[in-house]
């Protein structure tokens, strides 16, 4: 009795492995099979249909490229560029690209819409922005300034949006004071009439030396920085 016992432990415990066994290999297939049906790539009419649903839109062209279908939606009178992945059906990106107005014609943006575009394509302050005619077209130019005073200058279609060029200047050099700027500081410093001013330049630092004369007849030469404006020395006459 006590021999079959352990027989029937055994084979127990032998069942149970091989029932652990099969469902690992069974959850193993499911995980890793050929998806079949799931891995068929999609038709164009498949895809548009797709993007018909789930946007409401009219596509008027679907083009297959490299497991990728690139269609053209019109919604809302306006048009979107659509980018699906073939095998899954999953839109990647969508993109307008125009508006279209009765006619056929795009109308133009308005201009707080082209300063939308300019300040999305770089960070900082529009400093200037005009609107141009450029072979035939109507476009924009926006100059956009940094914290670092670098420029970007950046042309845009006034009818569909799309940037035409983009350039990133150099750095604006500081502005230097003027003689007028420079006296003003240094009368606020020292009161009375201003004599003389001379610009120079020592060990990199640019300067303005200002002499003034006093109502009491003292004489006082005052250096300002050209370009900061802080007083950096004041210097009496004996």
């Amino acid at each position: 009795m006590k021999g079959n016992l352990i027989l029937k432990k055994k084979w127990g415990y032998l069942t149970l492995i091989g029932t652990l066994f099969a469902l690992s290999v069974l959850v193993g297939w499911l995980l890793f099979r050929p998806e079949g049906s799931a891995a068929k790539e999609l038709s164009k009419e498949e895809a548009k249909k797709l993007i018909e649903n789930r946007y409401g839109g009219n596509v008027s062209s679907v083009k297959a490229e490299k497991e990728m279908y690139f269609a053209k939606m019109d919604f809302q009178n306006n048009s979107y560029k659509l980018s699906v992945d073939a095998k899954t059906g999953k839109i990647l990106a969508i993109d307008p690209i125009g508006t279209k107005k009765e006619g056929g014609h795009p109308p133009s943006l308005s201009e707080d819409e082209i300063k939308t575009i300019l300040l999305s394509k770089a960070q900082g302050e529009l400093v200037s922005f005009e609107k141009m005619e450029s072979d035939g077209k109507i476009i924009y130019k926006g100059v956009i300034k940094d914290s670092g005073n670098h420029t970007t200058t950046i042309t845009v279609d006034a009818e569909n949006g799309a940037v035409l060029s983009e350039n990133v200047g150099p750095a604006n050099p500081p502005k230097r004071l003027t003689e007028n700027e420079a006296a003003k500081i240094a009368q606020k410093e020292v009161r009375g009439k201003v004599d003389d001013i001379d610009l120079e330049t020592v060990n990199g630092q640019t300067f303005y030396l200002v002499e003034i004369q006093t109502a009491d007849d003292k004489e006082a030469t005052v250096q300002v920085h050209a370009i900061t404006g802080t007083v950096m020395s004041v210097k009496w006459d004996d």
